[in-house]
């Protein structure tokens, strides 16, 4: 072969290599950028955007895990009774259940509380989604990390993140809460330990599709406790990089303990401010209930179903028509209302519990979304 005719590789210029480096990261006018897909909303308004870090805070005593309580209680059973009767205008958007096909898995994890006060938590989500309190919930997982030692060759702190890291991995859940984000990093007042760690929360969030929330204590300014800043240059390196950040805050009013829940930071728009207050409903376990917000849920308040005969006769009907056994949101769109003719979804769902309480309507073993699969029963009355 002549010399002249080997044809050697062209070698990129500097510029070339500088573009290649940099495409991943340019922003296209000619692509479709999706909205983001929120875990939660409050009165029509989402927040806890999925791929993201988010943070709750306050000072110490002040509601924190209550609000943690009432957000895993949601995500878990959204549409559970005592849900829509204790946190009203809380809820996971019709959107986001589409997307992720599943009801959410959700890991709470506890840095700071015994176990007996984390077996409260436990049981008071439990209690709000109407589960059994002595049994596992196949979506809540739960880790104690208070008592975590170090090791010749890992701090506590290291030990707890990689535990962390370890749950997440093996119970992929959607939705993690770390209750004491602090116990989590040697020295919250280190800037590059801090930004690290955040840097650590985000490629997490973004890499799994899931939400992180972190809870951190405020540092308390005197006399301004609501725009006091959360602790240390962790909390200004969460500041800066969550998508939400709630406040909540205890006070007295009318002689009870009423909590306020405020939105201090948010990439969108602002949550209402809502107050709760913690009743007995369950005894010593405390359940949190919103009161003295601008959501007021009349329809579902007042709402009657129809007549235990109607309900009969239209699942008798239903028996031949459709294949069984059908999910909870099959039988309000069929039974009730293709066949009732029923379109109001808070009449078709006090009717399906009506069915459900009337003995007409069993579960099955077989799941949809999370929720058992019902049947008519085989004596069903004609």
């Amino acid at each position: 072969m002549e010399e002249g005719n080997i044809n050697l590789p062209q070698t990129a210029t500097a510029e070339e290599l500088a573009i290649q480096e940099l495409r991943p990261y340019l922003l296209d006018a000619r692509e479709n950028y999706p909205e983001p897909y929120y875990m939660l909303e409050y009165n029509g308004v989402p927040f806890s955007a999925i791929g993201g870090i988010q943070a709750i805070t306050g000072q110490k005593k002040n509601g924190k895990t209550f609000v943690l309580s009432m957000m895993m209680a949601t995500v878990l059973a959204p549409d559970a009774p005592r849900v829509h009767e204790n946190l009203p205008g809380l809820t996971i958007p019709q959107r986001t259940l589409e997307y992720l096909g599943h009801l959410p898995k959700v890991l709470y994890v506890d840095t700071e509380m015994e176990k007996l006060n984390s077996a409260k938590v436990l049981r008071r989500v439990l209690w709000l989604i109407g589960h059994e309190m002595d049994q596992p919930h196949e979506r809540l997982y739960i880790l104690c990390l208070r008592t975590i030692e170090a090791t010749e060759t890992e701090p506590a702190f290291l030990r707890r993140k990689r535990l962390i890291k370890l749950a997440i991995d093996t119970f992929k859940p959607d939705i993690v809460f770390i209750d004491g984000v602090r116990d989590i990093i040697g020295n919250f007042n280190d800037n590059e330990e801090s930004s690290a760690l955040v840097q650590e929360l985000m490629a997490e969030a973004e890499k799994r599709g899931i939400c992180i929330w972190s809870v951190l204590h405020l540092n308390p300014r005197p006399g301004n406790d609501d725009e006091s800043k959360m602790r240390g240059h962790l909390g200004t390196e969460l500041g800066n990089k969550v998508t939400d950040t709630l406040a909540s805050h205890k006070d007295k009013k009318g002689g009870k303990i009423i909590f306020t829940v405020k939105q201090l930071d948010a990439r969108g728009k602002d949550l209402d401010e809502f107050t709760f207050e913690v009743t007995d409903q369950a005894g010593f376990l405390g359940i949190p209930r919103i009161v003295g917000n601008d959501y007021k849920p009349k329809e579902e308040k007042t709402v009657e179903p129809d007549s235990r005969e109607n309900i009969l006769k239209w699942i008798n009907e239903g028996m031949s028509r459709y294949e069984w056994p059908l999910s909870r949101k099959d039988i309000k769109a069929t039974i009730f209302g293709e066949i009732g003719g029923i379109t109001n979804k808070d009449k078709q769902q006090a009717d399906l519990m009506a069915a459900i309480n009337y003995g007409f309507l069993e579960e099955t073993t077989l799941k949809k979304n999370g929720y058992p699969m019902l049947r008519p029963v085989d004596d069903l009355p004609f």
